[in-house]
């Protein structure tokens, strides 16, 4: 996993390659995102070392959204380190966080100092996964995620992976 790391970008690399079509879309989420002051203060008061090695593409939207949101939060504390890397760059190492045999964008794996796993965040928060876009509650969720209107409820679960808990 760390060989994998080493090799990913920071976000603001990442950014840099990213086509202007892409950059205005992560922009659209990251720009006008307010992260509660509650989950904003348990980053803040986080001590320990933590590595999140990110898989993403720059067309996704649920990277658009989820991306944004953990670079936000990660820039209340330098002890989060990020990087990402693309689905090119991941061979078999990863095999185990595979949905339907291929790797879902984005996927973070949050790891302590040492590198050892902590946990993982997948496409998208468990509330819109869960949603049966079917029904009206369900298409609400949805539409309220790709809206940018499900913020804190995500940054609670990747709050989860990155404390470890």
């Amino acid at each position: 996993m760390k060989n994998l790391f080493d090799k990913g970008l920071s976000f603001r690399s990442f950014m840099f390659n990213v086509d202007e079509d892409n950059k205005k879309k992560f922009m659209k989420y990251y720009i006008p995102m307010e992260i509660s002051s509650e989950i904003k203060e348990k980053i803040m008061c986080l001590k320990k070392e933590v590595n999140i090695l990110g898989v993403v593409e720059p067309w996704c939207p649920d990277c658009h959204i989820n991306l944004s949101i953990l670079e936000k939060m990660i820039s209340f504390n330098s002890n989060i380190t990020l990087r990402l890397v693309t689905r090119d760059d991941v061979k078999d190492e990863l095999d185990e966080y595979k949905v339907d045999g291929k790797i879902k964008v984005p996927t973070f794996i949050a790891m302590d100092k040492d590198f050892n796993i902590q946990g993982a965040f997948i496409e998208k928060i468990d509330l819109v996964k869960n949603a049966d876009i079917e029904t009206v509650e369900g298409s609400k969720i949805n539409m309220k995620y790709k809206a940018g209107k499900l913020i804190n409820e995500t940054a609670e679960e990747l709050l989860k992976i990155i404390i470890g808990a």
